[in-house]
């Protein structure tokens, strides 16, 4: 495997989707939320955010010593940010992913690279690329939400950007078994739209299926990585390293089953 030639492709394939239908259905409804997010945490502010109602609001999703921590010990616009990210990242995953491996086998470009490079190099190519698209998206997000911290916050200005980082960094974490879940979905399909909504589908199953699990068992059996946002909180260190190595170990099972359905699909 040669990692130039997956740079390369990953690359090709970046600056390709910006300028497509694939890449203009992520970007539109991502800017668009986080347009109208940012505007609210601006105009609200940091003191408006942590304070009683909002904390219990919060305490219907998590728990209140959850809560707590969030919108009182750490810088809260950013702590809000984390929350939305978090909660938005599997539908952004889908959006921007639905088209990764999904309809190669129509593409004369796709036979052109398929000359000149392996399956894994392109498998992996195009994982990179939709990494790429929907952190970095992300990330540029993220420096305008501490941008808005700063000014607004009532932290220092070493605390907000050590927080910014530390919630940057787990965003990142976190983006990845989204997207490897999606070159799952995408090579078992033809099409874009079919993979977006097979994406959906299966997502939608797993949850009440974990869900009932759960209540027939009455242990918590996550079959999503979405389920482990709690352990990313950063509450005790203990939970942080759960959190952290669940996502990577989804991220390894959705490689692997995306790799051995793209590998003997037939193109």
């Amino acid at each position: 495997m040669n990692w130039k030639r997956i740079i390369i492709l990953a690359c090709f394939d970046l600056r390709h989707s910006l300028f497509r239908l694939k890449g203009l259905v992520f970007l539109i409804p991502f800017l668009f939320f986080w347009y109208l997010n940012l505007k609210f945490l601006y105009e609200r502010g940091g003191q408006a955010l942590a304070t009683p109602e909002s904390i219990v609001i919060l305490s219907w999703l998590y728990n209140p010593e959850i809560a707590q921590i969030l919108l009182i010990l750490y810088p809260p616009i950013l702590s809000v940010f984390f929350i939305l990210v978090l909660a938005s990242t599997p539908a952004f995953a889908m959006l921007s992913g639905n088209d990764q491996l999904a309809s190669d086998s129509g593409r004369q470009t796709f036979r052109f690279l398929l000359t000149r490079c392996t399956r894994r190099e392109i498998f992996a190519g195009r994982f990179l690329s939709h990494y790429l698209l929907i952190s970095l998206s992300t990330l540029l997000i993220a420096a305008m939400a501490t941008a808005i911290s700063l000014q607004n916050d009532q932290h220092s200005t070493t605390a907000i950007i050590n927080y910014a980082g530390h919630v940057s960094l787990l965003v990142l974490v976190y983006i990845l078994p989204f997207v490897a879940y999606m070159s799952v979905i995408s090579a078992l399909m033809s099409s874009a739209l079919s993979a977006l909504l097979m994406a959906v589908s299966v997502y939608v199953m797993l949850i009440i299926l974990g869900n009932y699990l759960e209540y027939k068992s009455g242990v918590t059996i996550e079959l999503l990585p979405g389920g482990l946002k709690e352990y990313l909180f950063d509450i005790n260190p203990q939970d942080l390293y759960i959190g952290v190595g669940g996502l990577l170990v989804f991220t390894i099972i959705y490689i692997c089953l995306g790799w051995l359905v793209f590998r003997k699909r037939n193109i």
